[in-house]
Order: structure tokens, then sequence, then C-alpha cells
């Protein structure tokens, strides 16, 4: 009997120490991830970041639970990488070029004429391009989920920016480091900044000129404070990917059953959700400028041909030739317009 009675304790232990032992089992059935980004609440990201992580606690039923973070509530736009690298933070939404400091290759999700629209960024995550990019986002601790890329325009309070020559003379903010060297080249003088400190740096004659999204055109009221915009409606030399990325540290966490989840998630979001809650930002840019008197300008084919010519001549070259691989990544990049 004492002998029976040994093998039930002792069995009992080995289950109890499997139970605290294992992630898998025990501790990622109340996981709550801490999600952060720098973009108002109520904005498209924010938006994305939420769609994905209602799924998400949907498929598993509850065991994942996420804390959303917008506004640079939690960490500073530019601090999420590192955050992301050390799990300290488990996932944003977060403009890849904002790495490109640390990580240089990454400047490529932000190259100036690289990409034609929102649907064609789309097809890197099945081309080489979007490979070689999630393939060095795991090589520095981040894991990508969904690519999201965002149209982009030229806003200005002084004149309407047209061509390159244009910004001659204008106290710029470029949104991306291969952007600040062909406009520096231009003859702009150059002030880096996140998106979230724009409408600031507008008011108080930091900046009268700068490039972002059509999103933060719209989420940051930057039509308060602008009296021209180059809106992409038909044409823009300005594609960024703003994707929805996760700390390794945190990936590892989950049970292979929970990564499953999380895959199969990114790329229903991927094939399904991105563009057509992407495709009508332009739109509301529109909408929001021409209510606010803003004057707009639409870029023709003509006038992308010339800032395509001067990207090739400028931020396309400088960045093979000072990128550790900077070559390959932009054949890449120029294969998957093709």
């Amino acid at each position: 009997m004492q002998a029976k009675r040994n093998v039930l304790w002792l069995f009992l232990i080995v289950i109890a120490a499997v139970f605290i032992l294992s992630p898998g089992i025990a501790g990622a059935r109340s996981m709550t991830l801490k999600v952060s980004h720098q973009f108002a609440a109520g904005d498209v990201r924010d938006q994305m970041a939420r769609v994905f992580g209602d799924m998400v606690t949907e498929k598993t039923n509850g065991e994942i639970k996420f804390r959303y973070y917008p506004a640079k509530s939690l960490y500073k736009p530019k601090e999420q990488w590192d955050a992301l690298r050390k799990g300290a933070l488990d996932m944003s939404v977060f403009p890849l070029d904002y790495a490109s400091g640390k990580v240089p290759q990454l400047s490529i999700t932000l190259m100036p004429c690289a990409v034609t629209s929102v649907t064609q960024g789309m097809t890197w995550r099945n081309k080489p391009i979007g490979k070689k990019v999630e393939a060095l986002m795991e090589d520095n601790g981040v894991k990508n989920l969904v690519w999201a890329w965002f149209d982009g325009g030229v806003g200005s309070k002084t004149r309407q920016i047209v061509l390159p020559a244009d910004v001659k003379g204008t106290k710029l903010r470029a949104a991306g480091k291969k952007f600040e060297f062909m406009l520096r080249e231009a003859g702009a003088s150059i002030t880096s900044m996140p998106s979230s400190e724009t409408y600031h740096a507008l008011s108080t004659g930091v900046l009268d000129t700068m490039l972002t999204s059509s999103a933060s055109f719209v989420s940051y009221r930057l039509y308060e404070v602008l009296s021209y915009i180059n809106a992409p409606r038909d044409y823009s030399i300005w594609y960024m990917a703003e994707n929805l990325i996760l700390s390794k540290t945190t990936w590892e966490r989950l049970t292979p059953e929970q990564q499953k989840i999380f895959m199969e998630v990114a790329e229903e979001m991927n094939a399904n959700w991105v563009v057509p809650n992407f495709k009508s930002l332009v739109d509301k840019l529109i909408a929001e400028y021409t209510k606010a008197g803003v004057k707009i300008h639409y870029m023709t084919k003509a006038e992308f041909d010339q800032w395509l010519a001067f990207a090739q001549q400028t931020a396309w070259p400088e960045y093979a030739k000072t990128v550790e691989g900077g070559q390959e990544y932009l054949d890449l990049a120029l294969d998957a317009m093709k």
C-alpha cells in the first residue's frame, strides 16, 4: 500500500512539474501581450493591431490576450525596435525604415520610386525581396507578421511640391534615410523626426514641408497646418512598409499550436484585410484636405518619371554603394515591380 502511495505521489509531482515548467501548457493560457505603436487610437494601423489581436484571442479561446498602447504611450516611436529585440515589448505596428539606423538594409522598405502601389507592395510577402527582409528581421530578433504598405505624398506650408527642384530651400521632413539623401541632393534642409511630431514642428516653423503617409496626413490633422499637398491619387514616389511585427522572444514563448494560429491570422489579414482597408486612405485624405481648403495637386506620369530619374541618380546608387548587400536588395525590390 505504501509503495502504491509513493508511486501516486511521484506521478502527481511529475505532472505538477510539467505544468509549472512548460510555458506551452500553463503560462501561455493567461498570456497578455503588450502592443505599442506611435499612431492615434482609431488610426487604421491601430485598427490593424486590434483586429489581429481580436482574431488571435478568439482562435486561442482566450489564452492569448492583448493590451494596446497607442500614441507612443508606452515607448517612443524608434525605441520600439530595441524593446522588441530585447523582449521587453511583444508587438508593434512599426515603420521598418525607423530601424535603418541599426539595420541599414531596411531602408529598402522606404525607397523612392521602388514600389508602385499598395497592392504591388503587398506582393513582397511572396517574393524573394520580402523573404529576404523577413529573414533579416529574424536575424535581429523580430518576426514579421503582417505586411502593411502605405502610400504617401508631400505637404507644404509654402508652395506646391511637384518636381525635385521645388524642394530647394525648404525645411523638410523626408521620412526615411534614402528620401533624406535624395531631397538633400535637391537642395532641401532636412530635419528628421517621427510623423507623430510633425504637427508641432509645422506649427512652430521647424518644418515647412514634409512627406508622410496618407493615413498620417489625416490622423495627425496636418490639414490644419498645411497649405498645399501633392496627393498620391494616381502616382506616388512614397510607399512605406509599416508592418505588424512580433518579438522573437515572445514568439518562442508560444506553443506550436499558438504559433500556427498567429501565422494563420497573419495570412488572413495579408490576403483579405490590408488592401481593402488601405485603398480608401487617399480618398479620406482628399476629402479632408478639400474641406480644409488645402490646395491639392495630383502627380502625373510625366512628373513621376522625373522623380524616378532623380531617384536613380541619387538614392538608389547611394543605397547600393553604402549598405552591405544593398545592390542585391535593390535588384530584388525592382524585380518585384515586374
